[in-house]
């Protein structure tokens, strides 16, 4: 029998519990990096120190890889077999921070071994400006069995692509050990908005106090009660502006730091250093802009059918989240009942692929699900190649937790199978790529529920979560991605931005995406302070490339199973064994067009249209 939901989130009188306050079964097991801080710290101190790590790797490396591939080969082994130790380090202090982002003892085992990381991979700055510098780099990189460097064709040739950005040895062991510098921008921003940054109640129709934090804060925006959820969005966003010079700084200080280095290694700026490395086109992000700009006046019909649908004369940003289809008691699921459902939906892409899944959700601890004091907001998927993968996330029943459930294992899974398939240097996949694994699992979620039952309460709450779903992941995240790419532009061309040239640049992209009125309220203007992503720069807009390339994939799987499958499979074991351009094209899925975000466009206005015939036009009838 399914438990009665809470229609709103709890008062303020229940105070979170502290992190060991948690039942075990809510909680990851992190077991398979280190059984506690006390192995961690162990491991740690068997790292190198940097001085007899340079003397032993000049004296068996530098100055003798030309026209040595054994050696090259035993190098690149050597650094690698380092970055995995470090990695799992790293990682270990990172998921414990991310249970409590106010502990000491994370937080000071995290900023260690962050800057260790950069101490110890700067002694092998030498490395690519030598092999640069060496005649047989392009017949090593397209070296064959038995050549030693076989294994390496793939590291070597990206090298070879990325020749004119990569500076001399000492730009490059400069720029190694000052790298943790560049990532305290994001640091900074984290902690002020998940340590320093407090609300006040958010306050219902009927006067009841209503505790507002990062992790409710989902919760209290799908409401029924409009009161509840304007004063949730007003309560965050005012005290959220408090801090606007201080966040501006901040915010630019990262650009201009990026545009700074982007210029230093010949690229022609932030965006350009940052798409690079991945192969993509800056025009491929440019045509992602346009197309959805172009495609604006779908999105203007949805939120007709949205102004309609609640009976309202104009959606604000308080109303974009909140359910098309009324129910006084939304669905409640339990974490047990949301990963039945999740692994029904996943049934398309194999019998294993169940199998591996349900072993993470249900008996191998993959996922941190508990709410508690300190925790950080949002949720994520994240591991090494020595360590299962696990997912941070904060349960509070929804159905768009159930989607985020889906979104992370998603993920996961993908690491997981990537792992499995690739040697270490070639598993790590690129983002771009990652995020098709993730939203693929979100769209067989979506099409299972609505195919199975497209006429019961879940099937219309799938209904109106599918288009928010678009819109929040295709239309907002473009929209992200367009005010990161106008801001950067402008600092690398040398102007300055404060807070208010932030603020007008936001404001003007959620008029023209929302309009005036519905786009325009003053507190929109300040939106931008508390979006992390700005910080992992240019990534939002591989949320809007996915979302596009997983509504294909999906399609495929429903045309011809088999053959989609094995293509889907492809993806997932490829890693970072090719560009990303070339694993999606392998899928499918070719992005050096328009259209696939054209073709996902067709199915959100499909998706709008049956919005009207289901919440509108039954009204009428």
């Amino acid at each position: 029998m399914t438990k009665a939901p809470q229609t709103s989130a709890p008062k303020t009188s229940q105070s979170l519990p502290r992190r060991a306050e948690v039942p075990r079964e809510q909680t990851w097991n992190l077991d398979k990096l280190f059984s506690g801080f006390e192995a961690w710290e162990k491991a740690f101190a068997q790292l190198p120190e940097e001085s007899t790590l340079e003397r032993e790797v000049e004296s068996k490396y530098k100055g003798k890889l030309a026209g040595q591939p054994t050696l090259v080969a035993d190098l690149f082994a050597t650094r690698h077999t380092l970055r995995r130790r470090l990695m799992n380090l790293y990682v270990y202090a990172g998921l414990r921070n991310a249970e409590d982002v106010a502990d000491a003892v994370s937080t000071n085992a995290q900023a260690r071994i962050h800057a260790r990381y950069a101490t110890l991979m700067a002694p092998f700055a030498f490395v690519e400006p030598e092999l640069l510098a060496a005649p047989q780099l392009q017949e090593w990189a397209r070296a064959k069995p038995p050549s030693p460097l076989a294994p390496y064709t793939f590291e070597l040739s990206e090298l070879l692509r990325e020749k004119e950005h990569v500076l001399g040895e000492s730009e490059e062991k400069l720029l190694a050990k000052i790298s943790p510098v560049f990532a305290q921008f994001g640091t900074i921003h984290s902690k002020w908005n998940n340590v320093d940054l407090k609300f006040p109640d958010a306050i219902d129709a009927g006067g009841a106090h209503h505790m507002l934090t990062h992790g409710r804060y989902g919760l209290l925006t799908v409401s029924p009660d409009r009161a509840l959820r304007k004063s949730a969005w007003e309560n965050l966003h005012a005290e959220t502006a408090k801090s606007r010079s201080t966040v501006a700084a901040n915010f630019h200080a990262h650009l201009l730091s990026g545009s700074l280095l982007a210029k230093a290694r010949n690229y022609e700026g932030f965006r350009h250093s940052q798409l690079a490395p991945d192969d993509i086109p800056t025009s491929v992000y440019d045509t992602l802009v346009d197309t959805v700009r172009a495609n604006l006046s779908t999105l203007q019909a949805s939120l007709d059918v949205r102004r309609e649908a609640l009976g309202i004369d104009t959606v604000f940003p308080y109303d974009r989240r909140v359910s098309l289809h009324a129910q006084s008691h939304p669905r409640h699921f339990t974490f047990s009942e949301a990963c039945a459902l999740i692994l029904e939906s996943l049934s398309p892409l194999g019998e294993e692929y169940v199998a591996l899944a349900r072993s993470g959700l249900l008996e191998q601890a993959w996922v941190d699900w508990a709410e508690n004091e300190g925790k950080r907001s949002g949720a994520f998927s994240w591991g090494t190649y020595d360590s299962n993968p696990v997912i941070h996330m904060t349960w509070t029943g929804t159905l768009d937790n159930v989607f985020t459930l889906a979104h992370e294992l998603g993920h996961s899974m993908h690491t997981f199978l990537s792992n499995r398939a690739q040697p270490y240097h070639l598993a790590s996949y690129t983002i771009f790529v990652a995020e098709v694994a993730s939203t693929l699992n979100e769209a067989l979620l979506a099409d299972h529920i609505l195919t199975r039952e497209p006429t019961t309460e879940l099937g219309k709450e799938v209904l109106s979560q599918t288009l928010e779903g678009f819109e929040g992941t295709v239309l907002r995240q473009v929209l992200f991605a367009t005010f990161e790419r106008d801001a950067a532009a402008k600092v690398d061309e040398a102007i300055p931005l404060g807070p208010d040239e932030f603020d007008a640049l936001f404001l003007a992209l959620n008029k023209e995406w929302y309009g005036a009125e519905g786009g325009g309220l003053p507190l929109v203007a300040h939106e931008w302070m508390r979006i992390p992503h700005f910080y992992s720069t240019f990534y939002v807009y591989k949320y809007a490339t996915s979302y596009c390339a997983s509504a294909a994939l999906l399609e495929a799987l429903k045309e011809n199973p088999t053959a989609a499958r094995g293509r889907v499979m492809g993806l997932l074991q490829a890693g970072g064994s090719k560009p990303p351009m070339d694993i999606l094209r392998d899928a499918g899925v070719d992005f050096s067009t328009p259209a696939p975000v054209e073709r996902a466009f067709q199915t959100y206005k499909r998706n709008v249209d049956r919005a009207r015939a289901v919440f509108v036009d039954t009204r009428h009838s």
